[in-house]
C-alpha cells in the first residue's frame, strides 16, 4: 500500500499435533473416565517420577516411561494400551479419536480473544491519518466479512485520544478566558473582542503548516487546481496543536493590552474614542513588538532544526508559533482598534472637514514622518 514502510505481520508458525478426543461411551465401558485416560497416556509418552537416585551431593529423579522407539510414530500413540477397571486393557485407538492437525505454536490473545498484530510505519511524504483511513477503507470490509473485528492503535491511537483530549481541553480553557477577560475588561463585547486575536494566529499558524508541511506550497497549491503531482496534505501533529495553545495565550495578551488601555484612557483621562484609539495603538505598538520579537527569536533556532533528529516535538510547535505571531501581531493592530470603533463607537462624533478617520491615523504609526527644511531667501 503506498505511503507504508516497514510492515511486519506476527504470522503465526504452523506444526503438526496430535490432539486426541475420548468417546465417553467406550471409556465408560471399560470404567475410565477422561481424565484417568489422559493421565495414563501423560504417563506412557512422558513418564512419571517414581524415585530419586543419589549420586554424591546431587539427586536426579528416576522417571518410568516408554522406551522412544515405542512412542515416535503416529501408529504406535494409536496402539497405546489402557488400563480399565478389573484389569481389563483397551487400546487408546478404540475409545479416542486421534488423528494428525496442523496447528499454531504460539497464540496471542488479548481479553481471552486470539489476535494478530500487523505494524507499519509512514512512508516518508506521507500523513498517518491519510494512511490509516486508507488502511481501514480496504480491510474493514474484508474483516467483517469474516466475522472479525480490527483495531488501529499505536502512534495513531495515543494521536485519536491526544487529540480528543486537547479539543475539550482547547474548548472549556476558551470558556475560562472569557470570563476572566469579562471580569477584566468588565464588558462582553470588549471580551469577544479580545478573543478575535484567536482566528488571527490560527491564519498565520495554518499558512505556517501549509508552507513547512506536505509536498511544498508551490506543488501542493497546484496540486489544488488539478496541476502537477497529488496533493500531499500538511500534516497536524500534537505538537502543532500544543503550539496553537502557546500562540493563543500570546495573542490574546496583546489584545488585553490594547483594550484596557483604551478603557483607560476614556475612563480615567476622558480621551474621546478616536483619540484614545488612536493613542493607545501608538502606547502599545513597541510592548507588542518586543512580545513578538522576544518570542520568536527564541523559536527561530527550534524552526529551522526541523527534519534533525530530536526535533519531532519542539520543530513543529515552533513553526505554529512563529507563523500565528507573524499575523496575529500585525492584524492585531489592524483588526482590534477597527472592531473597538465599530463595537463602542455607538455616538458618532462631528468631524471637522480635514478630520481622518482611525484606520487611516492608526496606518500612518508605522509611516516615517516627513522631514520638513527651510531654505533662506
Amino acid at each position: 500500500m503506498p505511503g507504508a514502510r516497514d510492515v511486519n505481520a506476527n504470522r503465526e508458525v504452523l506444526i503438526t499435533s496430535l490432539p486426541i478426543r475420548y468417546r465417553h461411551a467406550e471409556l465408560a465401558a471399560v470404567g475410565l473416565s477422561p481424565a484417568d485416560a489422559a493421565e495414563q497416556v501423560r504417563e506412557a509418552l512422558y513418564g512419571e517420577v517414581v524415585d530419586t537416585v543419589n549420586q554424591g551431593v546431587r539427586q536426579y529423579d528416576l522417571v518410568v516411561r516408554l522406551a522412544p522407539e515405542e512412542r515416535e510414530s503416529f501408529r504406535q500413540v494409536r496402539d497405546l494400551l489402557l488400563r480399565g477397571r478389573g484389569g481389563a486393557t483397551v487400546r487408546l485407538s478404540d475409545v479416542a479419536d486421534i488423528g494428525p492437525e496442523r496447528s499454531s505454536n504460539l497464540i496471542t490473545r488479548e481479553n481471552a480473544q486470539r489476535k494478530a498484530v500487523v505494524s507499519l510505519n509512514v512512508a516518508e511524504g506521507s500523513n498517518l491519518g491519510d494512511l490509516v483511513a486508507q488502511v481501514q477503507e480496504r480491510v474493514d470490509p474484508i474483516v467483517q466479512r469474516a466475522g472479525m473485528t480490527v483495531s488501529y492503535g499505536g502512534q495513531f491511537e495515543a494521536q485519536q485520544s491526544a487529540s480528543r483530549t486537547i479539543l475539550v481541553a482547547g474548548i472549556a480553557v476558551a470558556l475560562i478566558m472569557l470570563m476572566l477577560l469579562q471580569i477584566s475588561t468588565g464588558s462582553m463585547r470588549a471580551a469577544v473582542l479580545v478573543m478575535l486575536n484567536m482566528p488571527l494566529a490560527l491564519i498565520g499558524g495554518i499558512a505556517a503548516i501549509y508552507i513547512s508541511e506536505g509536498g511544498g506550497p508551490i506543488a501542493n497549491t497546484l496540486a489544488l487546481v488539478g496541476i502537477g503531482g497529488p496533493y500531499i496534505p500538511p500534516v497536524i501533529s500534537i505538537a502543532s496543536l500544543v503550539g496553537f495553545i502557546t500562540l493563543f495565550g500570546i495573542a490574546v495578551r496583546n489584545g488585553i493590552l490594547l483594550i484596557n488601555h483604551y478603557n483607560h484612557l476614556m475612563q480615567h483621562e476622558g480621551v474621546p474614542l478616536g483619540e484614545a484609539i488612536v493613542q493607545g495603538s501608538m502606547e502599545r505598538l513597541v510592548p507588542i513588538l518586543m512580545t513578538a520579537i522576544s518570542a520568536a527569536l527564541g523559536l527561530v533556532p527550534l524552526a529551522l532544526a526541523a527534519g534533525e533528529p530530536g526535533s519531532e516535538l519542539l520543530a513543529p510547535l515552533a513553526i505554529v508559533t512563529l507563523g500565528g505571531l507573524l499575523t496575529s501581531t500585525f492584524l492585531n493592530l489592524i483588526v482590534v482598534p477597527a472592531g473597538y470603533s465599530l463595537v463602542f463607537g455607538h455616538k458618532p462624533e462631528r468631524r471637522p472637514a480635514n478630520h481622518t478617520s482611525v484606520l487611516t491615523r492608526l496606518v500612518g504609526i508605522f509611516r516615517r514622518p516627513k522631514t520638513i527644511t527651510s531654505k533662506e531667501s
